[in-house]
């Protein structure tokens, strides 16, 4: 029976019948420069671990290392916005199937979550048996810690996700949840920021065997192998039961049954007002759309959530870019830098699947009296208005970070921000109509590694007329140089954007209108891929 499940996952992974052959090459060429950057990491981590004068400090290394691998297994599903493949249970508790064995399935299925981290594992166990002075005699304590490392997190992230898809689901404890990830992803930033040195980073790790990083690291190491081993051993029970816990409340809870409080908003509250001024702005339909998007993003968990972090983590990625002098190039343009940033993270949610939390609502569009270029123009317009708070928020942050802003820069950002929407809007268009794919709105995976990846390798082309600009301001020192060239960029932007839309909607109101349809009506079968 669990042959039986997990080969009907790996069949529903494969291409389906219509697919286009080059969204198969771009998904093997996205994987593969994914997976090689940790492979390249894994191949360092060989390298330092097989150095015999460096042995002496392995425990320490692997005590601040450990902990921070298992944050990220544990914590990059939710920073991603993705949960990778797991079980659906409500589509599954109608088969007579035993929940044990339900259990085993979902914890094989983790292995797809975090697939890089067993890569870099694979270098450290490689690195230390070629180390001289531990080697193949060390190889059962090596190759145990490696496993027993590796069975803890895997069974922990079983249990982390079914919690974290729990709370997903409950307002309040999910923007708690956002400030938690938001602390613990700035903090090793703030570390490497203070430029500690590595004797100082070293002292703060917690290598007492009590903790499980550190007793595997004990163990791999050869260093008192029997309290290392009954500690890990402790620590996979501990993940285990955890792990069983929260997979039997998972069977048991309905998020359906979630009693919330049916909030009226009156017609003077602040939120209505906001709802209702694209309405006052643009005429209908397209007001009408605008303010029908602002209400379905703004009740959508997963849109808050990746919004809130598109305002915040842009710190957090480009913090080591900051660490020079103030007239760096970096720290000049910090605002832009963080701004663009947060417009890709939204992409995936937005404009790369426009239509996908309509579903089959969107059949409305092609049965009531309104065109389809409008529905496009107004899911764009959508998301540019949801920017401009964007770039205030993140102007904050830069302001309490220490980085340069002023009235002048929010400016630019802003307008340097709409010309870069334009490019993307143009190409996320098309893609809404040719490869849509339908979205649930309460669940935090579906498409959002493919959206990502897609964003990074169209961003080196579709900002070039932008980069340019800032490249001409460094190079001959004029603002004139720059609003010459952010204007050009503009009128190639509008061009791109009118030529991409015209595309899109030939598209849809095609012979792959049916096509579309059919796509965004399909429904999750009992397991849930990202």
């Amino acid at each position: 029976m669990i042959l039986a499940i997990l080969k009907a996952q790996v069949l529903s992974m494969r291409l389906r019948p219509g697919t286009r052959r080059g969204s198969a090459i771009f998904g093997s060429i996205t994987g593969l420069a994914f997976y090689g950057f940790f492979v390249f990491f894994g191949w360092m981590a060989m390298l330092f671990f097989s150095l015999a004068d460096q042995t002496p400090t392995f425990v320490a290394v692997l005590s601040i290392s450990l902990p921070l691998a298992m944050a990220y297994w544990q914590l990059a599903p939710v920073i991603s916005a993705s949960f990778g493949a797991s079980l659906d249970l409500a589509k599954l508790r109608a088969y007579p199937i035993p929940k044990s064995k339900l259990f085993v399935v979902e914890v094989l299925l983790r292995l797809t979550t975090c697939v890089e981290l067993l890569i870099l594992l694979a270098g450290v166990a490689a690195g230390l048996l070629r180390n001289p002075m531990l080697g193949w005699k060390a190889a059962p304590y090596i190759l145990g810690g490696t496993a027993l490392f590796a069975a803890i997190n895997i069974l922990l992230s079983a249990g982390t996700r079914s919690l974290l898809e729990r709370l997903i689901l409950r307002t309040r404890l999910r923007e708690i949840l956002m400030v938690m990830l938001v602390l613990i992803s700035v903090a090793p930033q703030l570390l490497v920021a203070a430029k500690l040195k590595r004797s100082v980073l070293l002292s703060f790790a917690p290598s007492q065997l009590v903790w499980p990083w550190a007793a595997v690291a004990h163990l791999m190491t050869g260093d008192s192998v029997a309290l290392a081993t009954v500690s890990a051993l402790c620590w996979l029970c501990i993940a285990f039961a955890f792990s069983r816990w929260q997979f039997e409340r998972s069977l048991r809870y309905d998020g359906s049954m979630i009693r919330k409080k049916d909030r009226e908003a009156g017609p003077d509250s602040i939120m209505e007002k906001v709802f209702r001024l694209p309405g006052r702005v643009f005429a209908d339909p397209i007001g009408a759309l605008i303010e029908k998007e602002l209400r379905t993003l703004a009740r959508i968990p997963r849109f808050r959530l990746v919004y809130g972090m598109s305002c915040f983590f842009g710190i957090v990625a480009f913090m080591p870019m900051w660490r020079g002098g103030h007239s760096s190039f970096a720290k000049t343009n910090a605002l832009p830098i963080m701004s663009i940033y947060g417009l890709m993270m939204l992409g995936q949610l937005t404009f790369w699947n426009a239509f996908g939390f309509d579903r089959t609502a969107v059949q409305g569009y092609f049965s009531w009296p309104l065109r389809f270029r409008d529905v496009l123009i107004a899911k764009n317009v959508t998301v540019l208005a949801l920017l401009i708070p964007q770039v205030f928020v993140v102007a904050l942050v830069c302001r309490i970070a220490g980085l340069p802003v002023g009235l002048l820069k929010i400016v630019e950002t802003t307008a340097v921000m709409t010309i870069a929407a334009a490019y993307w809007f143009a190409l996320g268009n098309i893609c809404s109509v040719r490869i849509p794919r339908a979205l649930n709105p309460d669940k935090m995976n579906q498409m959002a590694n493919k959206m990502q990846a897609l964003t990074i390798f169209t961003m080196p082309v579709l900002l070039l007329p932008l980069g340019l600009a800032y490249w001409a301001r460094w190079f001959f020192e004029s603002q004139l140089f720059f609003a010459g060239l952010v204007l050009v960029a503009a009128v190639l932007g509008g061009i791109f954007y009118s030529v991409g839309l015209d595309s899109a909607v030939a598209t849809a109101t095609g012979a792959s209108r049916e096509k579309m349809l059919q796509e965004l009506s399909r429904s999750d079968g009992p397991l849930s891929i990202t």
